[in-house]
């Protein structure tokens, strides 16, 4: 009986693997107004999933490991033959950042140095480069490579062979194809269903390919998490102690996000090297050197090529006063429901989360030593900027951390040091959520909504007027964007009399400001609201949400 009910469960879960390869045919047919080819492509992959759920429950059991093996293949074929079209049908980026990488990557390949360039609109693959913008709060943009060089250095080789068009996502496209696949050859037979279950996910697969550029570091860091402990245990082969460090520094060289995990691996060797009887400080100097090696050997050319120019650029997101945006809990405020949000306390959140989760990983090693990945997503939750990307970029690595790595053993127990720094991380964790009710108290501004409207027969927003009011002692300088439904703003409002309005202590101005150049109006009845942007105070101050009231565009 176990075992039929066993059975039973696995074909479950696999004909939910193969629905989700009729979702994806299916999805891919609404989409042959980009590509004529959708019309037979979709069918025929909703064909295959359809047979594929027959065969799950009417395939003999000596047959059934083979079955899986083609609905994986099939799954990538199915993300292949979906999204392939799409990046070569397409014009344009999605992202700022895709488009930077691709033109960091050209000046490379031309010998010039993508640190020293300023991008401008006409230089990028964006149809229109203001709705893309990273807005900062001083009311401009960035402008710069803004990330450590293994995000285009990677990509320079492909270039050189010829890849030319949209060369940022096709990379992406190959690496969330490489994820899977390192998923689903690690993964036990009883957890193989995982690997094509998160490639058909279209939060990773829209998000990843689509001008996310978060796709590349992705199967790095699964390959770090791959047996982390086997460092100091030495279960495996020699290969595998050094390649998880090596692909470590190689995530590292690609994008800031998983920096947030070198502090748990070097906690991580050091437990286990204690646990061991190795020596500790030699091992995770070890451990940190070959996660150093490829990093600066990715990017050291361009710190000798130009020191301030790499740093502005590698640490730029950590230091540049960003517009607050994301799905964590910045939305509270970008969203309407608070009237305010300052971003350096939002960020000092998550730093104090950051040291409360390192002590709780030191304090309940045993439970979080192969789960501790799926914790990184609750301090990228906090900061002002926490896009969806952030919150699901380590599941992967995840997965793979927990099927891989070996569970502590029954004989680690506890010791009193163990149980004062369970209290411990009550401290930092008290702190945080200190920090994080005063980022949502005190708007140095106050605004009211006085008059808006249309142009061009309602399609577009008109001029809007505003009153503003400074709640501090010292003049501060608004910066005035537009927030329509779950949209990106997509510039700042300027206005009518001048270059800008600077607000004296204490005083209140009423002034009308212009959109800017073909903003399209609200659907009727979606919500929007104003958003005021100050740099000093650091802060953002919106109105409530408000219902539009006019027609449809």
């Amino acid at each position: 009986m176990e075992q039929e009910r066993a059975s039973q469960l696995t074909r479950s879960i696999w004909t939910f693997v193969w629905f989700a390869i009729v979702s994806v045919g299916t999805n891919a047919w609404w989409s042959w107004g980009s590509w004529s080819g959708f019309s037979v492509v979709g069918p025929c992959i909703t064909l295959f999933g359809l047979v594929g759920m027959i065969a799950v429950w009417t395939v003999s059991p000596a047959h059934q490991r083979t079955l899986e093996h083609v609905s994986f293949l099939g799954s990538l074929a199915a993300v292949a033959l979906t999204n392939g079209p799409v990046l070569a049908t397409t014009k344009f980026f999605y992202t700022d950042s895709a488009a930077f990488n691709q033109l960091a990557t050209q000046l490379l390949v031309k010998g010039h140095n993508p640190y020293a360039a300023t991008f401008r609109g006409s230089m990028l693959q964006l149809r229109h480069p203001a709705d893309f913008w990273t807005y900062t709060l001083g009311g401009g943009h960035v402008d710069k490579v803004s990330y450590p060089a293994g995000s285009f250095v990677i990509q320079a080789p492909f270039q050189l062979l010829g890849l030319h068009h949209l060369g940022t996502d096709w990379l992406d496209l190959f690496a969330w194809l490489v994820a899977a696949v390192i998923l689903y050859v690690v993964s036990p037979w009883y957890a193989k269903w995982l690997s094509p279950l998160l490639l058909l996910t279209s939060l990773f697969t829209f998000t990843l390919v689509h001008g996310g550029t978060d796709a590349l570091f992705v199967p790095f860091v699964m390959l770090a998490a791959m047996r982390w402990d086997d460092f100091v245990v030495r279960l495996g082969p020699s290969w595998s102690r050094w390649l998880g460090p090596v692909a470590l520094g190689v995530a590292c060289s690609i994008k800031q996000t998983p920096w947030f995990t070198v502090p748990f691996f070097v906690v991580g060797i050091a437990l286990e090297s204690r646990h061991h009887d190795v020596p500790v400080a030699r091992t995770v100097l070890r451990y940190v050197g070959l996660v150093a090696l490829p990093f600066a050997a990715i990017n050291l050319p361009f710190v000798i090529w130009s020191p301030t120019k790499w740093l502005h650029g590698a640490f730029l997101p950590l230091t540049q006063p960003l517009v607050p945006d994301g799905q964590g809990l910045v939305s509270l405020a970008t969203h309407g429901l608070v009237r305010v949000v300052h971003p350096l306390l939002l960020q000092l959140t998550g730093a104090l989360l950051m040291v409360a989760l390192l002590i709780g990983f030191v304090a309940w090693y045993p439970r979080l030593k192969r789960t501790w990945l799926f914790a990184i997503p609750l301090v990228l939750f906090v900061p002002g900027r926490s896009l969806s990307s952030y919150l699901v970029d380590f599941v992967p690595a995840a997965f793979v951390a927990v099927l891989t790595t070996a569970p502590v053993p029954d004989a680690w127990t506890a010791n009193a040091r163990a149980k004062f720094r369970r209290v411990l991380v009550l401290v930092p964790a008290a702190l945080a959520v200190g920090c994080a009710v005063l980022a949502f108290v005190g708007p140095p501004l106050s605004m009211r909504v006085d008059h808006y409207g249309t142009t061009n027969d309602g399609q577009f927003m008109g001029p809007m007027e505003l009153t503003l009011t400074n709640n501090t002692s010292s003049p501060i300088e608004p910066h005035i964007m537009v927030v329509i439904g779950s949209g990106h703003p997509v510039g700042f409002w300027t206005p009518a009399t001048s270059k800008g309005i600077i607000l004296g202590a204490h005083s209140t101005v009423t002034s009308t400001f212009l959109p800017p150049k073909y903003l399209l109006a609200p659907q009727q009845y979606e919500n929007w609201l104003v958003e005021a942007l100050t740099s000093s105070p650091a802060a953002l101050t919106t109105t409530p949400a408000i219902s539009w009231p006019y027609g449809s565009r």
